[in-house]
């Protein structure tokens, strides 16, 4: 089993890999640990990122804890959701049973909770979600210095970004290897809260990207991948450095559950025992997980693919099967078709996308032809292949294999008989970390010499090794006893039981911790004053006193929308305080750019931007340089050129909206302003002390809370954008791609959902990523009275896909909203208030 500990940097052949599997729910956990996972990950009754999923009550994460350990697995805890103030000093209450129970880790997305739970729970690992979106050796080496042990990076790093976080950093890593794929950097997805208010950052996701989208005329599920399936390149997962193969699932069954971790069970030992020799995944197991759930095949992630068509799932969002019977042909409702593969009975059969699916009553053979009625009004045509969507007799399988059969851990007993003394039984266990837990149990009674019938070996033996259904039974057993003894038989039976008893306790305290024996830790009440003083330090309080001058920052996509702000800000002295760049603008200053490949293409345009940022300087702008939503290795040739970028140009400090950006900036010395983006989510008053430890200059209001929240966050040091095509989703996949129509050039495709409402399509080429915008722009010009009571010190407008001509008219309009008592007026576009009035859950 897996031992937690960091494989030598030098070696690409690992001696262990961690199976960590999904548990939704306790009969899932226990599946898990029957089919061989070394860990579990599931989520209790609060901050997880699967809310909807049959989570544990605290009873349960407690059992489940002291299972796992009785067993020689851990058990990690997600709190892997965003946590508003009022819940953050919930978590204490929440965590600490589960802490003191000896729980190995907590994985987490939000900052601050990474702050709350270092101070508050010495001792624990702090696993980094795949929420944070890592994706690169500088974020991951950045969460290192934070005290995280383990990151779960972005899943659509390749295999070499995964190996230089290995190479570059001491923490484990954790993957995905199987399961669904999310559309969306993980962490980076607004699509289901800005559409109905149920946030995936918040663990309550309604799954939007599986809905079918219109785009260039043809009706498809364009935001929907495949799942995964890695089994055939787990030699290549293993010698990347990844620690632990993490299998997705948790809204799944507990039959799900146990039968993809056994299978990555296997073949993950196969690898380890055989190496890449003696590797070989069977046909047949591939079809079996198929069997299990598919969406019209896998795909291996991206481990060795950017992105592309073959990975998605364009003609169904659900489970496809794999193909049951072909149509021969029909006869009113009856239904003739032969077995394409042999079938059992109790399987189900997909009839007309599901309109009516059939059972099998009996067990068919391959070639075998059978006839069924189905619904009235179901034509089906010569040909079609009707999919199984049940193996019942893979679920049987399943179940008796893994549900049915009771979980046991094998110890050691030396037992020791002496006429005169009580019978003793020691028993041992060893731990994970090849530690032996001991315990010694003794009879109320002393043994006796025997007068007639004495206790043979053979039978004292059976009495002992008698497990029955406990957690436990005997490896070994070791008897030494004097010749001709009695003891009564209730006695052995008495004598095993508390053995055994005592034996699990002592593996409990083993594990556990005391909060007042650490030190480090705070007392109960005391969190909820120290909060109170963050709460004051960070300016909560943020009711404006007297009056409100806010100061006005732009963000520009493009070069028309800068162009315009440079006017405008010509125009009108002192109006605009800050400017925010796009790095693909700034880099129109440089003689020479790169393609997606990162070799040079060729002269441009050395004189635009660079000459219209110093005009903007000179009407008395601040310019920032935005850097990319997404920070990867691509491309990272020329922004290591960014030194040269703020020598040549007047520039003031950066907005950066990822973590990478900031340990790669401070990597270079970088000694100006640094602005957090909303995407790097400041939930909290733990997440702004984080953040200010490291010397940020200023943050960006998040886009999930309301004005209230808001309030309560303090507006003191943050921007607050009143207009934007809000950012809903950021993806390595390419919609034109996908559409078949890549052209290598950025620009907008329109996405069309059942409704009729246009998502603007993004690709960014350069960087080899999309960005999807919201529908309506959100627009705040009608809500100064409120926003004033917040009191932020600037408020941007945001552009993305405007024109030049609408960046004019929506600054102008912006600048008397907030500028002139009585300029607030309604724009003539259709517009949203995002979460300003209503928030998330």
């Amino acid at each position: 089993m897996y031992s937690g500990k960091k494989k030598s940097k030098n070696s690409r052949t690992p001696d262990r890999i961690e199976i960590l599997a999904p548990a939704g729910s306790y009969a899932s956990f226990r599946a898990a640990l029957a089919a061989g996972a070394d860990a579990v990950y599931a989520g209790g009754s609060r901050f997880g990122a699967r809310a909807y999923a049959d989570n544990f009550t605290q009873e349960e994460l407690i059992l489940a804890i002291k299972e796992a350990h009785l067993f020689g697995r851990k058990f990690y805890l997600t709190v892997n959701t965003l946590l508003k103030d009022k819940e953050i000093t919930e978590l204490y209450p929440y965590l600490s049973p589960l802490y003191e129970a000896g729980l190995d880790a907590v994985i987490v997305q939000d900052v601050g909770v990474l702050e709350y739970v270092r101070q508050y729970f010495p001792g624990m690992d702090i696993h980094a979600s795949t929420q944070m979106t890592i994706t690169g050796a500088y974020g991951a080496a950045f969460l290192e210095e934070q005290g995280v042990a383990r990151v779960v990076p972005a899943r659509e790093l390749s295999l070499q970004e995964i190996r230089q976080i290995h190479d570059k950093t001491g923490l484990e890593i954790e993957c995905f290897v199987h399961g669904a794929l999310c559309y969306c950097y993980s962490g980076q997805c607004l699509l289901s809260s800005m559409i109905g208010g149920r946030s995936g950052n918040r663990g309550q996701c309604a799954q939007p990207c599986r809905l079918p989208y219109s785009a260039g005329g043809e009706k498809k599920y364009y935001l929907s991948p495949k799942d995964i399936c890695t089994l055939e390149i787990i030699p290549d997962l293993a010698e990347a450095g990844i620690d632990s193969f993490k299998i997705e699932g948790r809204m799944k069954k507990p039959e799900y559950v146990a039968a993809v971790t056994a299978m990555y069970r296997k073949y993950t030992d196969l690898y380890l025992h055989e190496g890449r020799k003696g590797y070989h995944v069977s046909p047949k197991d591939k079809e079996m997980l198929m069997d299990l759930y598919n969406r019209g095949g896998f795909s291996q992630s991206y481990y060795k693919t950017h992105n592309g068509r073959e990975m998605m799932a364009l003609d169904r969002p659900n489970h496809a099967g794999v193909p049951a019977l072909k149509v021969c042909f029909q006869k009113g409702r009856e239904l003739y078709a032969e077995a394409v593969t042999d079938l059992n009975a109790g399987d189900v059969v997909e009839v007309a996308g599901g309109k009516g699916n059939h059972t099998l009553g009996n067990a068919v053979v391959k070639g075998e032809k059978i006839s069924f009625l189905v619904q009235k009004g179901v034509r089906m045509d010569p040909g079609t292949v009707l999919n199984r969507v049940r193996n019942e007799s893979l679920i049987r399988s399943v179940q008796a294999d893994y549900l049915e059969k009771a979980l046991q851990r094998g110890i050691t007993g030396t037992l020791t008989l002496s006429v005169s003394s009580p019978a003793y039984l020691t028993v041992d266990f060893w731990k994970e970390n090849g530690k032996v837990i001991s315990f010694t149990a003794e009879t109320e009674e002393c043994v006796l010499q025997a007068e007639n019938r004495p206790l043979d070996e053979e039978r004292i033996r059976e009495q002992i090794q008698k497990t029955g259904n406990s957690e436990f039974f005997f490896k070994k057993l070791d008897i030494y006893k004097d010749d001709h003894i009695f003891l009564p038989v209730r006695q052995l039976n008495l004598l095993r039981r508390a053995a055994l008893e005592g034996l699990k306790e002592q593996i409990f305290s083993s594990y556990a911790r005391s909060l007042e024996r650490c030190p480090d830790n705070k007392a109960y009440d005391e969190i909820y004053s120290k909060t109170a003083k963050i709460t004051e330090s960070c300016g909560v309080s943020s009711h404006a006193q007297g009056q409100w001058n806010p100061q006005f920052s732009i963000l520009a996509e493009t070069e028309g929308q800068l162009r315009e702000v440079r006017d405008f800000a010509a125009e009108n002295k002192d109006k605009i305080q800050r400017v925010y760049v796009e790095l693909s603008l700034i880099e129109t200053a440089f003689p020479k750019t790169k393609n997606k490949s990162g070799d040079a293409e060729g002269e441009r345009n050395p004189h635009d931007a660079g000459s219209m940022i110093r005009e903007m300087k000179a009407s008395g702008c601040e310019i920032f340089l935005a850097m990319p939503y997404i920070f990867r290795e691509r491309g990272k040739a020329y922004r290591t050129d960014i030194c040269k970028i703020f020598e040549e140009l007047p520039l003031s400090g950066v907005l950066i909206r990822n973590m990478e950006e900031y340990s790669f900036l401070k990597e270079l010395g970088f000694d100006k302003k640094i602005i957090l983006d909303h995407n790097l989510y400041v939930f909290n008053q733990y997440g702004k002390v984080f953040w200010k430890h490291l010397g940020i200059s200023g943050m960006t209001a998040p886009f999930e809370l309301n004005a209230q929240e808001l309030s309560e966050l303090g507006m003191r040091e943050a921007e607050f954008a009143v207009y934007g095509h809000l950012p809903v989703m950021i993806s390595a996949q390419c919609l034109k791609k996908t559409m078949g129509k890549c052209d290598g050039n950025t620009g907008i495709t329109m996405l069309t959902d059942r409704l009729g409402n246009q998502f603007p399509v993004k690709n960014v080429c350069g960087e080899c990523f999309n960005v999807i915008y919201n529908t309506s722009p959100l627009y705040l010009g009608m809500n100064r009275e409120e926003i004033q009571r917040l009191a932020p010190p600037m408020l941007r407008i945001q552009f993305s896909i405007e024109t030049e001509e609408q960046t004019r008219l929506i600054t102008t309009q912006l600048m008397k909203a907030f500028s002139e008592e009585n300029g607030q007026s309604a724009p003539e576009f259709v517009y949203t208030q995002g979460h300003f009035k209503r928030g998330v859950l």
